[in-house]
């Protein structure tokens, strides 16, 4: 049975980030020796091109919050290969601690949700992507070429 979790309303969402961290993972998903980044429509990092990723619910395992969060944002059922560290971003606007995990596509086709307006594969990373996301992206093409 698949578990169901609760989201904290959004005015309670957003006023948890005056105090305390975002717990999140992000996901690298290759496919033919490229990655999935989509370009955000939302805060922070609107117009930027970004991994998919998000918040871990409590009681969720990190790996399992991955496998939601491709699901959920572009449709994919993906197999979460390897942990590839703790990256850490801390803006003015918000905190995040993320687990980044590099994934492979099971099944699925790629329909992305209410934050993307678009979703491309890439062989290196474009210039408008998050910053702190780049240093993701060349430890997973390490890890890649090490499988």
């Amino acid at each position: 049975m698949k578990k169901k979790f609760t989201k904290a309303p959004k005015k309670l969402f957003d006023k948890f980030s005056s105090y305390f961290p975002y717990s999140t993972v992000d996901v690298v998903i290759i496919h033919r020796g490229s990655f999935l980044l989509a370009k955000r429509t939302i805060l922070p990092y609107k117009n930027k091109w970004n991994l998919p990723g998000g918040v871990v619910f409590k009681t969720e395992k990190l790996s399992d919050a991955a496998k939601r969060v491709a699901k959920e944002e572009l449709g994919l059922a993906v197999k979460v290969e390897k942990f590839l560290g703790v990256y850490e971003n801390p803006i003015h606007s918000r905190h995040d601690i993320s687990h980044v995990f590099l994934a492979l596509i099971i099944k699925g086709k790629i329909t992305p949700d209410f934050q993307s307006s678009q979703i491309k594969f890439f062989k290196k990373a474009p210039y408008d992507m998050v910053p702190y996301q780049k240093k993701m992206l060349r430890d997973a093409s390490v890890a890649a070429r090490k499988s």
